[in-house]
Parts: C-alpha cells; sequence; structure tokens
C-alpha cells in the first residue's frame, strides 16, 4: 500500500475536526512551499545523494581536533 493509499484510508475513518486540521495543516504547507526562498531546492536530490551526503557530513563535519590550536 502507498503513502497515499494509506493516507486515504486513515482520513475516511478520522473525524471531521482532524479531516478539517489536516486540510489546514496541507493548505499552510502548501502556500509556504510556494513562496519559501528555499522551495526551489526541495526535492533536488535522489534518495542516494541526500543519504551521500548526509554521510559527508557526518564524517567530516562537527568534529573537533583538541590540539589543532
Amino acid at each position: 500500500m502507498t503513502n497515499r493509499e494509506q493516507l486515504i484510508q486513515e482520513l475516511e475513518q478520522a473525524p471531521d475536526e482532524v479531516v478539517q486540521t489536516l486540510l489546514d495543516f496541507l493548505h499552510r504547507v502548501k502556500a509556504v512551499r510556494e513562496t519559501h526562498p528555499l522551495a526551489k531546492f526541495a526535492g533536488i536530490l535522489s534518495n542516494s545523494e541526500a543519504e551521500e551526503l548526509q554521510q559527508v557530513i557526518a564524517a567530516e563535519c562537527r568534529q573537533v581536533d583538541a590540539d589543532e590550536w
């Protein structure tokens, strides 16, 4: 079952107030994604590229060499 199918199934069983809350949230997210200056970069990396970038950051960044100074 896809995420979309699962969401639709959950929504069909949810009370109306929960559905309205989720709909309001979705509208806010869509509005921000359309106007946010970084929105154009959302989704430009494949999953493998994103994982590789995370691994490089974890390996190379946040490293403190106490003897450096």
